[in-house]
């Protein structure tokens, strides 16, 4: 009896070359979502940037790495692989907003830093104030280049000697730092009226670039009222 069944022709292998296009086939992969990054440069780009707005809204100790890679759109994983650990990803962002802090110094060195909660001034000067607590090191190391080029600035500008420069910049970056960390708290405490918050930034600014100018030594204290106290 003749087999009318046709056989499919092997490829020499003792398997069909049906079988074999097919156990060669493979499935597609899920596609990836139109937006989200991709390859090494990209996602810590990503990560980043999605760190720095988290950590400067919600501050460091609430931001978990799932809500960085979910903010950043990447898997979860990636973040270990790209940046390191937690703390590897707070001294990446916070050593990306100090070269985006000495950038714009450099730029304009007068010029007024941000108070809005996304500025980079802002979002620094929050995660500084994380640093400082555990890690005061890394946050001298990392956090000094924006301070010596406002040094720089204060010789160059305003034809400071370099130690003046370097205590008025100190000076004048602990009052900014600290308007910026409890501005909330001091215009309720101090009675200020929120309607002139401009004015009242504009009047801080003008405190720190006065200050910035003035030479060493320091005038003597003012005077005391007749009667004061």
């Amino acid at each position: 009896m003749s087999d009318d069944s046709t056989t499919a022709p092997e490829d020499g292998s003792g398997q069909s070359q049906e079988g074999s296009r097919w156990r060669r086939r493979k499935r597609p992969g899920p596609r990836r979502a139109e937006g989200m990054p991709t390859g090494p440069t990209e996602v810590r780009r990503a990560v980043i940037d999605a760190a720095a707005q988290l950590f400067c809204r919600d501050g460091v100790a609430e931001v978990t790495l799932r809500d960085v890679a979910q903010r950043a759109r990447v898997n979860l994983g990636l973040i270990s692989r790209y940046v390191g650990s937690r703390d590897d990803l707070v001294r990446a962002t916070f050593a990306d907003l100090s070269d985006k802090l000495t950038a714009e110094v450099r730029a304009d060195p007068t010029a007024a830093r941000g108070f809005e909660s996304d500025s980079v001034m802002v979002c620094w000067t929050r995660i500084l104030s994380h640093l400082v607590v555990v890690d005061p090191e890394t946050a001298v190391e990392l956090g000094r280049a924006p301070m010596e080029d406002l040094v720089a600035a204060a010789q160059d500008v305003y034809g400071q000697s370099e130690p003046a420069a370097r205590l008025r910049v100190a000076q004048l970056m602990g009052s900014a730092m600290g308007w910026r960390l409890f501005e909330p708290f001091l215009m309720e405490a101090a009675g200020l009226d929120p309607d002139s918050i401009d004015d009242i930034r504009a009047e801080l600014l003008g405190v720190h670039r006065r200050l910035a100018a003035q030479p060493l030594p320091s005038p003597p204290d003012p005077p005391e009222r007749p009667g004061a106290g």
